[in-house]
């Protein structure tokens, strides 16, 4: 009995592996054995089966995903990538407003790649991380997006600014009123700081608790599906995340308005 394609694209690692390298262009077959780590026998089998459903194609000695390939290896991949991501940490998941990401960004979660979970010590529930404040702290370009208000905002966003860190704020308006009503002298201090912006959004157009992005790692902290808030951060160094993070605080900066003055 013939194997079904999507048997073909998910039941054998050496095929997932060799289509995913295609993705990349057209290889020979030496480049695919010292890519993969795989013999000529073995490979070659699992290139023939590929053949066979025209997911790939030979022309010139170089194997290449067909124009079949094309359309399903990158949906396969980010299939692929999103049940890495879930599989990861599935506890943590089944538990998180996943609703709270707008719907473009979590179709591509699986950008978020090989991340950590990141908590702070019970000393310093209300701040972030450790690990978080040491990678802010040796980034050049900060993008912190955020509808929950935390304490260590105002001193953090100052100290990185005062050392001519570039630094983008989003706040939702209640976390803007908050810093206005409570921190407003450090508020007007950071706005008139080089290299710093503020933006702030309509309460209901940022569900998410917060995120950051440098040109070093990107975080993201969700609300529980309960509404409760605990101070964590998912933490990923991996391209695919900082370019998901990047482009999830300019979704969110767009949709905001400039602060200059208070």
């Amino acid at each position: 009995m013939d194997s079904s394609l999507l048997d073909v694209l998910f039941l054998s690692e050496k095929r997932k592996n060799l289509l995913l390298l295609l993705l990349d262009g057209p290889k020979n077959i030496e480049e695919i054995k010292n890519t993969l780590d795989v013999r000529s026998s073995p490979i070659m089998t699992q290139i023939k089966i590929l053949m066979k459903q025209d997911l790939i194609v030979e022309s010139n000695r170089l194997y290449k995903l067909s124009s079949i390939g094309e359309i399903l290896v990158p949906k396969m991949k980010t299939i692929l990538e999103t049940f890495n991501v879930f599989d990861k940490n599935h506890d943590y998941w089944i538990n998180q407003d996943m609703t709270s990401i707008p719907p473009e960004f979590l179709d591509e979660i699986g950008k978020l790649g090989n991340y950590i979970e990141v908590n702070p010590d019970r000393n310093h529930v209300f701040e972030y991380p450790k690990e978080v404040v040491k990678h802010l702290s040796e980034s050049d370009k900060v993008r912190i997006s955020s509808s929950f208000f935390l304490p260590i905002y105002p001193s953090l966003c100052i100290e990185l600014a005062a050392k001519g860190t570039d630094i983008t704020l989003v706040f939702t308006e209640y976390v803007y009123d908050r810093m206005l009503n409570d921190y407003k002298k450090e508020l007007e201090h950071f706005l008139n700081l080089k290299h710093t912006k503020l933006y702030v959004c309509n309460n209901n157009n940022m569900k998410i608790a917060s995120s950051i992005v440098t040109e070093k790692f990107m975080a993201l902290s969700l609300f529980c599906n309960s509404g409760i808030y605990y101070n964590h951060n998912l933490v990923s160094f991996d391209e695919s995340a900082l370019k998901w993070g990047k482009d999830l605080f300019n979704h969110y900066k767009r949709i905001a308005r400039p602060i200059t003055k208070v």
